[in-house]
């Protein structure tokens, strides 16, 4: 188990969640813009590094990079993490995936991505539409 909490300038704890190592492989679809062909992209691979009731941090391969705000429909391990009932009491999570916003993008290698994804809460104004949407 990791406590990776980091300060601000101040001094101030930043992070309002433990974050946990969950190192495990997961998939990930694209919720697409209306304009484009289809609502949902395909289903990609990727390897989850660690997760948060708030978030995860996730690597993927370049050629598989979404772009910062993307909503994307999360299928992953979360029910063996230590965090399972405060994830669930608080992420969105329609037909058990989650659902979350690009926040972060950091090259790890000349191959691959780190990509930083907060989970939207149910209580996001968004919810409700993206319920229906990939629901």
């Amino acid at each position: 188990m990791k406590n990776n909490h980091t300060k601000n300038h101040n001094g101030k704890e930043r992070r309002s969640f433990f974050r946990y190592e969950h190192k495990t492989p997961m998939h990930y679809s694209l919720v697409t813009k209306p304009h484009e062909k289809g609502l949902i992209s395909k289903t990609i691979r990727a390897i989850s590094k660690n997760l948060r009731a708030s978030g995860v941090l996730f690597a993927t391969d370049k050629a598989h990079i979404p772009d910062l705000s993307s909503i994307l429909i999360l299928d992953l391990d979360y029910r063996t993490a230590r965090i399972c009932e405060e994830l669930e009491k608080r992420a969105l999570i329609v037909n058990n995936k989650l659902l979350g916003k690009v926040v972060r993008l950091q090259r790890v290698a000349d191959d691959a991505v780190n990509v930083g994804v907060a989970f939207i809460t149910k209580s996001d104004s968004l919810s409700e539409d993206l319920k229906k949407l990939v629901g």
